[in-house]
């Protein structure tokens, strides 16, 4: 509207100024450069709609949605190293978006290149998903570098520039005809002029306040989305409480995060109420099944001392009477032998279940908080196990920064770590072939990661999802008692405050993932 307003007060102001041929082609200039600025200002206009008003929206939401797959399709795969890679090529967009810098755009390209090379041949699905994110990625950046980071650049630059000519010529013009006659045409061309510099400014920061106004609401809802889906912090709020549409979109928001925020909490504590509930139950479960597992050595015991009692009056029978039964007493003396063997094992077996039953409630409280060396923690333990890995049996490999240190109980780690020998000692070793093993830990996002990976006959895939249950073992008849993967879980999530997961792939092997996320490191 205003523009058409000032088109007819340019018209007028031809009309009055006919005669006068230099003021006409300083005002046919000045046309000129006011079509420039409104076809800048519909360009401007244009790639701003381009990029997108909102966060799912125009190249920008295209991006985040490529950006969103590539991430959840790493997040589910093993492989640290394309993480890590991954993690290093957001990174260098985020400095990008942050410095306005386009070093930081060759960097991305370096590590996409190297990357993408690498994925084609080893990973197609993560190629593709690369690919996908890069071109998502570049043509955001190219729409950005197109409007301008700052008014030094895109077509930021040229609306100033524009600006700045139009007002000069304006004056330029207003310079003219202050040197004109200064009768009554001379004042209505002033007045017209004015009018013309008046409708153009107030057009133009129209035109910028509404971008601003617009820019700045996109803004605080991008903002506070991307800070909720990083931070997973519902309590967080736009707090736009104007009536036009995107004012209405933040008071949307708002409310759709203060309803998750108490679904959260309700959610929260039912989950509270289910694990003490599961406690209770898991906690009865192993009672239960200790029961179960003491009772089968203990009857084997109680029948043997039977059997031994039965023998035994005979003897004194065959004595008594003065009979000279040697053959049979030989043959009841090698029963007993037999029993008493028999006993002696499930004794065994008994002693060992009271033993490793009681590491699940007693050891880990004798533990103290500390700082130490990880790599010499675990040295230290596989070198007190030297005796049970012969190198011609048994190769070790350990995959740990020297320099990292954590704060967390060493006891538990050395006892977690002699569990994860025995383990691939009892359970992985195959005969007559060399058992490698390998234990690494690596920092990522904050976490600390810790490996133990051997390449053994691996974990039957019926076990596998039940795997840190109390007394689960494919060993029951070789004296395996099956709680040491129990002592294992319960150690890495009551003491360290950790996750650990169990991973057997088909070609043979088993790998125990534990996870952090508690421990502080330097």
């Amino acid at each position: 509207m205003h523009y058409f307003q000032f088109e007819k007060e340019y018209s007028e102001l031809a009309q009055l100024l006919i005669n006068e041929p230099k003021v006409m082609q300083q005002l046919s200039t000045i046309e000129s450069y006011t079509a420039q600025l409104r076809q800048t200002l519909k360009r401007f206009e244009q790639y701003q709609i381009k990029l997108g008003h909102e966060a799912d929206q125009g190249v920008y939401g295209l991006f985040r949605r490529n950006a969103h797959q590539l991430q959840g399709y790493v997040q589910t795969v093993d492989e640290p190293m394309l993480e890590l890679k991954v993690l290093e090529l957001r990174r260098a967009e985020k400095d990008f978006l942050l410095r306005h810098d386009h070093a930081y755009i060759e960097r991305h390209t370096a590590i996409y290149d190297k990357l993408y090379a690498r994925l084609q041949l080893d990973n197609p699905q993560a190629a593709l998903l690369l690919k996908a994110y890069r071109q998502g990625f570049l043509s955001y950046s190219a729409v950005l570098t197109e409007i301008g980071l700052n008014s030094k650049q895109g077509l930021r630059k040229q609306l100033d520039e524009q600006k700045n000519n139009l007002t000069s010529k304006i004056l330029g013009l207003s310079n003219t005809i202050i040197l004109q006659d200064h009768d009554t045409k001379q004042a209505w061309v002033l007045s017209l002029l004015g009018m013309i510099i008046i409708i153009c400014s107030t057009c133009f920061v129209l035109l910028v306040v509404l971008h601003v106004k617009v820019s700045n609401k996109i803004n605080v809802i991008n903002e506070v989305l991307d800070k909720v889906v990083e931070h997973e912090n519902f309590k967080l709020r736009t707090n736009l409480s104007d009536t036009d549409e995107l004012g209405q979109i933040g008071t949307h928001v708002d409310k759709l995060l203060e309803y998750l925020d108490g679904l959260l909490a309700r959610l929260s504590s039912a989950q509270k109420r289910l694990l003490e509930d599961a406690e209770v139950a898991s906690f009865s479960n192993v009672i239960h099944r200790f029961t179960q597992e003491l009772n089968t050595p203990l009857g084997e015991v109680k029948s043997g001392k039977g059997d031994m009692a039965e023998l035994i009056a005979i003897m004194k029978s065959n004595l008594s009477d003065g009979l000279d039964e040697n053959a049979s007493i030989t043959e009841m003396i090698s029963h007993l032998e037999s029993t008493l063997d028999i006993i002696e094992s499930n004794l065994t077996v008994s002693e060992q279940l009271i033993e490793e039953f009681n590491l699940i409630s007693s050891n880990q409280h004798l533990d103290v908080l500390t700082y130490f060396n990880l790599l010499e923690q675990i040295e230290y333990v596989f070198r007190g196990k030297d005796s049970l890995l012969p190198a011609d049996e048994y190769d070790i490999t350990f995959d740990i920064s020297d320099k990292l240190s954590i704060n967390s109980y060493p006891s538990a780690i050395n006892q977690i770590i002699s569990l994860c020998i025995h383990n691939s000692i009892k359970h992985g070793k195959i005969a007559n072939q060399k058992l490698h093993i390998i234990v690494s830990a690596m920092v990522v996002n904050d976490f600390v990661h810790i490996y133990f990976k051997d390449d053994g006959v691996g974990i039957d895939k019926e076990i596998l999802p039940v795997i840190f249950e109390p007394f689960i073992t494919s060993k029951r008849h070789s004296g395996g008692t099956g709680l040491g993967m129990s002592i294992i879980h319960n150690l890495v999530t009551k003491k360290l405050k950790g996750e650990v997961k169990m991973q057997s792939p088909a070609h043979g092997g088993a790998c125990l993932h534990i996870i952090l996320s508690e421990t502080e490191f330097h």
